[in-house]
């Protein structure tokens, strides 16, 4: 799931606009095994001078039969050049139900270290925790991928890495630049043409389950993102992508791309 919230980010990002326009909102579904089983919905707006992105996942199909989830992700930042990705998130926060647990993370990052203000539930239930040493230069998941896609739509190419921390994982990512393909139409998805095919492999190094073998959690994985303009006018965003999970990939496909606000169902209860 972890993977999908963060495909719902990679979605998401759109060029340097003006600040009176409607963020970009875009919309997919994710199959696993030929069946859906999600849907992700992801909005952002970028001004040049600050970044905000909302996103939102929700089971759908063969697995909402079994699994009733829906998970929401905000972050907000600054651009900032200065920085080893180009961007300094200010807050995030992460908020779901899961077979009707609750779960919650929010953060906040004073002098640009991240510090954890709410943690549901506490990592003492399930977790190692992630010792501050490598907690430190950290960013959160969504910020990185908002960096990633910046940096290809600017330069046309991938590259880049990122320390990441959630609250409760540690995991580094690279990114690298595989070439151009040309997709073909998909049942699935509303896009075919030339993309820029982008491959992010991450590795997580410290925050595992309680009890877990480590050797096993730390191989990494890897997702791979097809970007593109799906209309005439519109930023380089991915069109299609391949993720690798624990039993198997998931293929995400973008069903709907326009401009709007993205409704949070967390943000309307905390009002």
């Amino acid at each position: 799931m972890r993977m999908l919230i963060a495909a719902a980010a990679l979605a998401a990002f759109a060029p340097a606009a003006r600040a009176a326009e409607p963020p970009v909102l875009a919309s997919y579904t994710a199959y696993f095994s030929g069946f859906s089983v999600a849907t992700l919905d992801a909005a952002l707006r970028l001004d040049g001078e600050r970044y905000s992105l909302a996103a939102l996942m929700r089971t759908a199909g063969i697995l909402a039969a079994f699994v009733r989830g829906e998970q929401t992700a905000e972050v907000e930042g600054i651009v900032q050049p200065a920085t080893a990705v180009g961007l300094a998130p200010a807050r995030y926060t992460m908020e779901g139900r899961w077979r009707d647990r609750l779960r919650r993370i929010a953060m906040r990052w004073p002098g640009g270290e991240p510090e954890v203000l709410a943690l549901i539930p506490a990592n003492t239930e399930e977790r190692e925790p992630v010792p501050p040493e490598l907690q430190r230069g950290t960013i959160d998941t969504m910020t990185a991928l908002v960096s990633l896609l910046r940096r290809a739509t600017e330069t046309g190419r991938c590259e880049g890495e990122a320390a990441l921390f959630d609250g409760r994982r540690r995991t580094d990512v690279t990114a690298r630049t595989e070439g151009e393909d040309t997709l073909r139409e998909h049942r699935w998805g509303i896009f075919a043409g030339p993309a820029l095919r982008c491959t992010v492999e991450g590795r997580q190094v410290a925050g595992f389950w309680s009890g877990q073998n480590r050797d096993e959690a730390g191989t990494p994985r890897s997702a791979t993102a097809w970007l593109a303009r799906p209309e005439p006018g519109m930023p380089l965003i991915p069109v299609r992508i391949e993720a690798e999970t624990g039993w198997g990939p998931v293929y995400i496909h973008l069903t709907r791309i326009g401009r709007g606000d993205l409704a949070l169902p967390t943000r309307e209860s905390r009002n």
